[in-house]
């Protein structure tokens, strides 16, 4: 056997060392990745957590005041809410064009600081005597018109900090954000639910800082460059061309038609009850007040918190269209119940089992849109989503409150739960729904003469 010379020893041992640097620094580099990718998916879900938590005490707050305070009927109520959800169904897709063109981080933290002056605007008002109906609408009108913006760029936010910190794992990262969103906005309720012990004002001053809260953990995220760009001598193309674009996809895909028209539908029916009907049912069925609002609110939404949490930690659900046409039955089938006039604490408990199989639609029809879309148009598919969603509120509680007048609480639950089963069928027997499966195809762009 030959002996090795001094000098290639010499370089194996170089090499060797070499190779060995090599792997160090590339473990280094990897670890310091997933260490940036964990801290970036920590801030983003601590400004979700707090953004959410000052929409749960807005949630007790403002059906109390209306209710409570300024002691408005059923209708007008249902008017007020009406108008606390039109700016999503007007404004919601101009904030998804506006999101695609936006760097994210800085200017989701902008809108957040902004709204952190409306709760400090409405206490002045308050302190100084003015609150009225009026006042009231007007509040939650500019409060809602920020959020038409402020949500489509957080869910396309989302995508990126799944792809640095959970691998690209879509249905993971939004059951967590879902999951956040609800959990949080249960404290939030809670808190709200002591506006008849500590009053209105602290909590605004407990909405305006947690807004404030969510501005600076965004500040904390890397930065989040557009995903639409234009060479400087080229045409940009206008915002209603670019709506139409991210509509134009969502038609033309079977899934994301088939769930947003399913989520848009069970909006109408659904949003309206626990806006318009829950407070008016608390008030002169239950004979409740701020606490017993909050509690259903707590019951509901903690249900789809968990729900949401322990989607988490199981394996991704595969047929996922089926999933959210089940977990739609259920809220039909709960409201019938509350019909009977049941004690309390079975509504209570009726809400926590509808919120439980709320987070799985919820989720997965997130997780649906969020697979879908293009990056390029990610915030406009999910402003259209987010309009499905949300649109068919204003609809539903203003029909809520009428229906409400004209049947009384007890069977005014029927309504939204006999029109369930008509849809249900409809969707069933018209769309694809029931066929959806986990990445079954992403939605391809669609190019504007």
């Amino acid at each position: 056997m030959p002996k090795e010379s001094p000098l290639s020893t010499e370089t194996h041992n170089q090499s060797d060392q070499h190779g060995q640097s090599d792997q160090h620094g590339q473990s280094d580099q990897h670890g310091q990745s997933d260490q940036h990718g964990r801290s970036d998916l920590h801030w983003y879900m601590g400004g979700v957590s707090a953004y959410f938590f000052s929409g749960g005490v807005q949630t007790v707050l403002f059906p109390w005041l209306l209710v409570f305070v300024l002691n408005e009927s059923a209708a007008l109520t249902g008017v007020a809410q009406m108008f606390a959800m039109l700016p999503m169904l007007i404004l919601g897709l101009f904030g998804g064009a506006t999101a695609d063109r936006k760097e994210l981080r800085r200017y989701l933290m902008r809108l957040q600081l902004i709204a952190g002056l409306a709760p400090v605007a409405l206490a002045v008002l308050y302190i100084a005597g003015y609150l009225s109906y009026e006042v009231l609408i007007g509040y939650a009108i500019a409060l809602a018109a920020l959020g038409a913006f402020t949500m489509p760029a957080r869910d396309s936010l989302l995508n990126r900090v799944a792809k640095s910190s959970l691998g690209g794992n879509i249905q993971q990262a939004v059951s967590m954000a879902t999951g956040a969103q609800f959990m949080s906005q249960v404290v939030g309720l809670l808190v709200g639910g002591l506006a008849t012990i500590v009053g209105a004002v602290p909590l605004m001053a407990a909405q305006s800082a947690s807004l404030v809260v969510a501005a600076v953990t965004t500040m904390r995220l890397p930065k989040a460059p557009p995903t639409v760009t234009h060479a400087p001598h080229e045409k940009r193309p206008s915002q209603l061309s670019q709506i139409r674009e991210g509509i134009d996809i969502v038609w033309q895909n079977e899934d994301l038609r088939s769930v947003i028209l399913m989520m848009f539908f069970a909006g109408i029916l659904y949003i309206g009850v626990f806006m318009v009907l829950f407070p008016i049912l608390i008030r002169d069925i239950y004979g409740g007040d701020s606490f017993e609002i909050a509690f259903i609110n707590i019951c509901f939404f903690g249900g789809i918190g968990v729900s949401s949490m322990v989607q988490t930690r199981l394996p991704p659900i595969k047929r996922q269209g089926r999933a959210i046409m089940l977990a739609m039955c259920s809220g039909s089938i709960m409201m019938v119940f509350v019909h009977f006039h049941p004690p309390l604490w079975a509504v209570y408990t009726l809400a926590l089992f509808w919120g439980l199989s709320s987070g799985v639609s919820m989720s997965q029809s997130r997780a649906i849109v969020q697979i879908a879309a293009v990056d390029s148009h990610r915030a406009r598919v999910l402003s259209v989503f987010q309009l499905g969603m949300m649109g068919g509120g204003p609809i539903g509680a203003f029909g809520a409150g009428f229906v409400i007048e004209a049947l009384g609480p007890l069977n005014a639950v029927l309504v939204p739960s006999s029109s369930m089963v008509v849809l249900w069928l409809l969707i069933f027997f018209f769309t694809n729904m029931w066929k959806i499966e986990a990445g079954t195809g992403q939605a391809t762009a669609v190019a504007q003469p």
